[in-house]
């Protein structure tokens, strides 16, 4: 019998895995219909899209406050349209603060379809309350990390860890072999990668500190390049002029590239700078000593002090898989381009610091238990709604 699957994906990342979802859901039950909230790669997928997911994306407290407006005309026609059309299932795609809203409203006003959360928000950092009022609202949550299930062994809820999407994603990336050659990177061995982030803000914040840590690594070494990750075409005229009261000459020492080819600069390069966030799982699956950093808003820092008292052993989602410091981190407090510079020095150059960082990461895809996650999310949708 037919059913009807909405899906809803409120980020970038999101929209990419529920491509992946909507693929192996079409696997496992090709008479589906699968509509709801995507971008371009779930739209490319054939998605029936109520909304785009680009019209939804922020980053940041502060930003949140002042997309407020929008976001309640957003949640308004999603809520409205998923009452009106009963489907049979609900899987919200990571985005937590609107997604649990979300269930939590359709529940109250009488939605009797399942609802799904597919990636877990970070209840073991931050926001634990949440933990019961997911049991009571939700019918299946799907994990990506395997620690996260002991947060919820107390509650009656139905968790169930499918593996990490981001393994996935890239065992099925294909390489292009001559990617430095398409920007004149002669040296690709000697290639240091910064990833400053993708929102204007954390680049405003992180980016200068990167650079000049990039700029005293290049005083030691000359034979050095440098290659920026660029999220989007929008942020490259903010690169550019960040870039212009910097030493690093560009297309020369230091070259920008479109995410297009974040995968192969990864893989390449010897070292990398990067601000905190998915892009480190990223880097140490493609086993790249990586520094780090990230510098908050004065905003977002009195909110993460005051409000959410997060105070953790680690923030990088690296180390806190592996249980130590894999990655050096220098998070807000005593961020400094000389501390960079220092632990990136340990990292770049012949060390046993480089080494044992190495060796950390090679022991990454079996703690995430190298799964076919999207194969085993649809499995666990089947099931759920059969």
């Amino acid at each position: 019998m037919s059913k009807r699957i909405f899906l809803l994906a409120g980020e970038k990342s999101g929209d990419l895995l529920g491509s992946f979802l909507i693929k192996a859901l079409r696997q496992r039950l090709p008479e589906h219909f699968l509509f709801g909230v995507g971008g371009p790669e779930m739209r490319g997928e054939g998605m029936e899209c109520l909304l785009h997911t680009e019209d939804f994306e922020i980053m940041g407290f502060s930003d949140i406050l002042r997309s407020l407006p929008k976001l309640r005309r957003q949640f308004r026609t999603v809520r409205d349209h998923i009452l009106q059309t009963k489907p049979d299932a609900t899987i919200f795609i990571d985005y937590p603060g609107f997604n649990l809203r979300m269930a939590k409203t359709l529940r109250e006003r009488g939605y009797r379809g399942k609802l799904v959360q597919y990636i877990s928000p970070t209840v073991w950092a931050w926001g634990k309350h949440r933990t019961e009022h997911m049991a009571k609202t939700l019918d299946l949550l799907m994990t990506i990390y395997p620690f996260e299930n002991a947060h919820f062994s107390k509650t009656s809820l139905n968790v169930k860890y499918v593996g990490n999407p981001i393994n996935e994603i890239i065992n099925k990336h294909t390489y292009d072999e001559q990617w430095a050659r398409l920007f004149g990177i002669k040296d690709p061995e000697n290639l240091v990668a910064i990833f400053p982030g993708s929102r204007k803000g954390e680049i405003q914040l992180n980016l200068p500190y990167q650079l000049k840590a990039a700029e005293l690594l290049k005083k030691e070494n000359p034979e050095l390049c440098f290659a920026i990750s660029c999220a989007h075409e929008k942020i490259m005229p903010l690169m550019h002029h960040i870039l212009h009261g910097n030493s690093l000459q560009l297309n020369k020492d230091i070259f920008l590239l479109p995410k297009a080819y974040s995968y192969e600069l990864m893989r390449t390069c010897r070292s990398a700078i990067a601000k905190s966030g998915t892009v480190t799982l990223e880097l140490a699956l493609h086993q790249c000593p990586t520094v780090v950093v990230y510098k908050l808003s004065l905003l977002n820092r009195l909110i993460a002090q005051f409000f959410l008292r997060l105070n953790l052993p680690h923030y990088c989602i690296v180390n806190i898989l592996s249980g130590k410091t894999v990655f050096p981190e220098i998070i807000e407090k005593g961020l400094t381009p000389q501390r960079i510079y220092q632990e990136l020095k340990k990292l770049h150059n012949n060390t046993e610091e480089r080494k044992t960082c190495i060796e950390q990461c090679r022991k990454l895809p079996s703690i995430l238990q190298d799964n076919d996650t999207s194969s085993l999310a649809a499995k666990a949708v089947e099931e759920l709604i059969s």
